[in-house]
Parts: structure tokens; C-alpha cells; sequence
């Protein structure tokens, strides 16, 4: 049994997957990842203006693989094995920027998302980075905020370096408006 604060700081108890660890993606989990991908976007069902992407793309196995390969491909498996969310990040300079991060709709609320967060913080400064960073919503609880309560900090506009300037006119250009998005950084303490 876990106990946890949702969003409201209330106390709540639930039952959560147990013997959950963290570990490489494997190959044959790729397609698996599509499916976790595609169960977690169905928490954008309750947000009217966001409601597409619980039917639009997700990352590709190919991507996924590549990333596997790389050693930057995270799952929080349960007791058997069987991926209940991922990370996918890549390094990018002096900082490991996370691509995706999804929990299958059934395990949200559990802090697996946390648990990966964590690990790909403890591999960054493993592997000597600078820092974390990713994009996401401004305002949907468990965006921004999220991060935030983990230590990330929001980069104003000026802060945004070639690449995170570059990577949110992409995603603007692929229908997430700006003004809903930012860039997010964690520096790693050396």
C-alpha cells in the first residue's frame, strides 16, 4: 500500500504496483512503449483544449530503440517484469533532455513517473552532465507543476539555449502552441 499527497496536499491511500524497479528499455519493449505512451495521453481526455492528443502520435519504436541503444530508455517495470511507464531522453551536449515521459493510465498516481525522473537524473550525473531538461505545458498539474515540486525551473525566453529555442519552434510548428509550453532545467549539484 502506498500513501501519497495528490494535488490537493490531501492524504490519499492507494494500492500501487508492487516490486517496481527501474531499468534499461529493452528491443522487444518498444512497441509496449507505443501502447504505454498512447494509455498515458488518455489523461488529456479531461482537458477540453488538449483532448487531441489523447488521439494523436507518440514516439516512435524506432525512436525508442535507437534510445534503448543509447542507454538513455528507462522503464519502471512491476514485479514481473512488464513496463508500466518509460523515460526517453538524449543527451544533448552537456545536458540530458527528456523526450518523453509516460505511465500507462492504470499506474498514474503511484510516483513511477517520479522514480524515472529520478533516474534520469542520477544517469545524468553519472555520466557527468550539466543538467536536466525537458518542454511541457505551463499549466496542467501534472506538467509544470510536477516538475517543478522535483526542482526543475522554468527558462525564460532568453535563457533558452540554440537547441530547446530551436525544439519548441518545432513543436509550435506541430500544433503546441508556445504560449502553452516552456522549457524546463534542472542544473545537476556536482
Amino acid at each position: 500500500m502506498v500513501t501519497q499527497l495528490p494535488l490537493d496536499g490531501a492524504p490519499l491511500v492507494k494500492n500501487g504496483p508492487t516490486g517496481v524497479i527501474t531499468r534499461l528499455a529493452r528491443d522487444d519493449e518498444a512497441e509496449t512503449l507505443c501502447q504505454i505512451e498512447r494509455s498515458a495521453a488518455q489523461a488529456f481526455r479531461l482537458i477540453e483544449a488538449f483532448s487531441w492528443l489523447s488521439v494523436g502520435d507518440v514516439q516512435s519504436a524506432e525512436t525508442h530503440r535507437r534510445l534503448t541503444a543509447a542507454g538513455t530508455n528507462w522503464v519502471a517495470a512491476d514485479g514481473s517484469g512488464r513496463p508500466l511507464g518509460f523515460l526517453s531522453a538524449e543527451v544533448a551536449g552537456s545536458d540530458l533532455h527528456i523526450c518523453e515521459i509516460s505511465v500507462s493510465h492504470l499506474h498514474q498516481g503511484f510516483g513511477l513517473g517520479r522514480r524515472l525522473i529520478e533516474h534520469a537524473i542520477e544517469n545524468a550525473a553519472a555520466r557527468g552532465l550539466e543538467a536536466v531538461t525537458l518542454t511541457t505545458f505551463r499549466t496542467i498539474p501534472w506538467n509544470c507543476p510536477f516538475y517543478e515540486r522535483l526542482g526543475f525551473r522554468i527558462l525564460e525566453d532568453g535563457e533558452l539555449s540554440p537547441r530547446l529555442l530551436e525544439l519548441m519552434d518545432r513543436e509550435d510548428a506541430d500544433g503546441l502552441s508556445r504560449d502553452t509550453r516552456c522549457a524546463m532545467r534542472l542544473d545537476i549539484s556536482a
